[in-house]
């Protein structure tokens, strides 16, 4: 079944979940976001905020509409209806911009409408008393007024638009979702080539990398070129900055295409899968330091990401748990 058949057998309530979920990733685009559920949420089902000011400020609204068939036209004016309506009562600001999730689509007419806004707006206008206000509030006809009028006018009818199913898998934010909802693979992490120069990233278990090299011997090494030098430690410690970089590009690309906490718990499943080991008596810090490596390298994390977890990945990880302080290799 494509994802597009998955979005559309969601439930009105998952469809939401699922918007919420997709607008979460977006974290470049807003500073917070808000699911509402149930009755009394004005129109709005998903809303993404531009700024802490929340309602107050630039906002953008999520429609979602799971339906059997196509979105009609007068649902369209419904909907945006009861925006224009409660920003006249003072209840929020008019989003910046207004989005229809229709796993159906939408019906011709309405597509027409929104691919000419100002024809939308005036259609607004001369529609409302016949086709919108008797169906905004239950046993009520709310009227054009003034303020909804004024409310009308200021809106930027450009920035309405819709996604049907199939746009809205084909989003490139839409991944994480498609990962949690439907188990889609993300597929495999790029490589990237290891820098020549130390980096700011992994100064902190590199220093602590030294003092283990330094009791190891044959000498110490006050400094990193000192090390790379040595042919007794030069090439172990070349091992663990390839280990840390495949980690750094193992989760940058799964944090983009994944959601948040699928990182955050193959990190606990490394930590706990080690953390014995590396806490258990040995000879010197240099032993414990393979006999770490050792087993990250055994271990088996669960779900998509242990899929895609070479070795070096888990082994750089530990690492990078070393940067946090979580396991030092220096203690």
């Amino acid at each position: 079944m494509s994802h597009a058949a998955q979005i559309c057998a969601l439930s009105p309530s998952q469809l939401e979940e699922f918007i919420d979920d997709w607008i979460a990733q977006r974290v470049k685009e807003y500073h917070a976001h808000e699911l509402w559920r149930g009755t009394g949420d004005m129109g709005r089902d998903v809303t993404g905020y531009v700024t802490g000011h929340r309602l107050e400020g630039a906002w953008d609204n999520f429609q979602c509409k799971q339906l059997t068939s196509k979105l009609s036209e007068r649902s369209a004016f419904v909907e945006m209806g009861k925006i224009f309506m409660h920003a006249a009562n003072g209840e929020f600001a008019l989003p910046r911009a207004y989005y229809f999730i229709a796993p159906y689509g939408l019906v011709r007419a309405a597509r027409d409408l929104i691919a000419h806004p100002e024809k939308f707006r005036q259609a607004f206008l001369s529609i409302w008393d016949t086709m919108i206000a008797p169906y905004l509030v239950h046993n009520q006809v709310i009227k054009l007024t003034p303020a909804i009028e004024a409310k009308i006018q200021a809106f930027d009818f450009t920035k309405v638009d819709w996604l049907d199913a199939t746009r809205l898998a084909k989003h490139p934010a839409c991944k994480p979702a498609l990962v949690k909802w439907f188990d889609e693979d993300p597929g495999p992490w790029p490589r990237s080539a290891v820098p020549d120069s130390i980096q700011i990233s992994e100064s902190a278990y590199i220093g602590q990398l030294l003092k283990v090299y330094g009791e190891k011997g044959p000498g110490t090494y006050p400094d990193v070129a000192t090390a790379l030098a040595c042919p007794a430690v030069g090439p172990n410690l070349r091992q663990q900055r390839t280990r840390f970089f495949d980690s750094v590009a193992f989760e940058r690309f799964y944090r983009d295409s994944t959601p948040e906490e699928y990182l955050k718990n193959f990190r606990d499943e490394i930590y706990l899968g080690v953390v014995d080991v590396h806490e258990a008596t040995h000879p010197s810090r240099y032993v414990r330091l393979g006999k770490v490596m050792q087993q990250a390298a055994v271990l088996q994390a669960s779900g998509v990401l242990g899929k895609h977890a070479s070795p070096p990945v888990k082994q750089g990880t530990c690492h990078v748990l070393a940067n946090e302080g979580l396991l030092p290799w220096d203690r």
